[in-house]
């Protein structure tokens, strides 16, 4: 008997230690949907572009399409484009967020918003095409994404059509050198639309309160806390079982 229920036991904290973490919570059709369309400008001679270029807040130039890969880790598999070790970057960085082996770091970065508000609504790598022949890339020693270093002061402002609602809390992160950090600026311009402000070309999340899906609980990718329920419940079983031989023991 007493073997049986030391078996039990040892069960049960096997069971509760393999339990994961809690993973960061995506909008279930993450690895579905596409990357966010910008937002189309004019540069000064009235033709197309998709950001600016700017340096210490002055305009010095445009982005044009054709100089820039967006890739939503729902695609990054198919992409001919994308670099190799952006692609392998943006997909390890998705699993650890999934398993709960890395985490955004709200508290860090903003003291004043709630993690468990949050949502990552858009996970996609922004990629650099154009070589290094272009003003963006000048740093010959760092030539592999997503390690390139920008000219010092040069940052680039993209708009994105999120479908946010006006009053929607949004934060902006990249990853960049092992670590998240927060973009420049991220603005929420109240039409669905989302400005954010970029140093390097690297992995991106758009995170968004979590109003903004109509089933804010963990779904879809977030497999790890169904796992975690299941692994609660074997353990609450065998802890019942353990109690039930106790009861039995002392009948007799």
């Amino acid at each position: 008997m007493k073997r049986v229920v030391a078996l039990l036991i040892a069960l049960v904290m096997c069971v509760s230690l393999a339990a994961p973490a809690f993973a960061e919570e995506f909008v279930p059709s993450i690895t579905e949907k596409g990357a966010p369309e910008i937002v189309p400008i004019k540069d000064d001679q009235g033709k197309d572009a998709i950001g600016e270029i700017l340096k210490d807040g002055d305009v010095i130039d445009y982005l044009y399409e054709d100089c820039l890969l967006v890739t939503p880790v729902s695609q990054v598999r198919e992409s001919e484009k994308i670099p190799d070790d952006a692609a392998e970057l943006l997909l390890s960085v998705y699993e650890q967020l999934s398993n709960g082996s890395m985490s955004l770091p709200y508290e860090k970065h903003n003291a004043n918003l709630d993690p468990s508000t949050m949502v990552i609504k858009d996970l996609f790598d922004v990629t650099w095409l154009c070589g290094e022949g272009s003003q963006w890339v000048t740093d010959e020693d760092h030539p592999d994404h997503p390690e390139k270093v920008e000219p010092a002061g040069v940052v680039v402002r993209l708009t994105f059509d999120l479908e946010v609602g006006p009053d929607a809390n949004v934060y902006c992160m990249s990853y960049k050198h092992g670590a998240w950090n927060p973009v420049v600026s991220c603005k929420n311009n109240g039409d669905g639309t989302v400005t954010a402000v970029f140093e390097d070309f690297c992995p991106v999340a758009f995170s968004v309160g979590n109003s903004y899906t109509t089933n804010p609980s963990p779904t879809g990718d977030n497999s790890n806390i169904h796992i975690w329920i299941i692994a609660m419940a074997v353990s609450v079983v065998a802890l019942g079982a353990v109690l039930i031989l106790f009861r039995r023991k002392e009948v007799r």
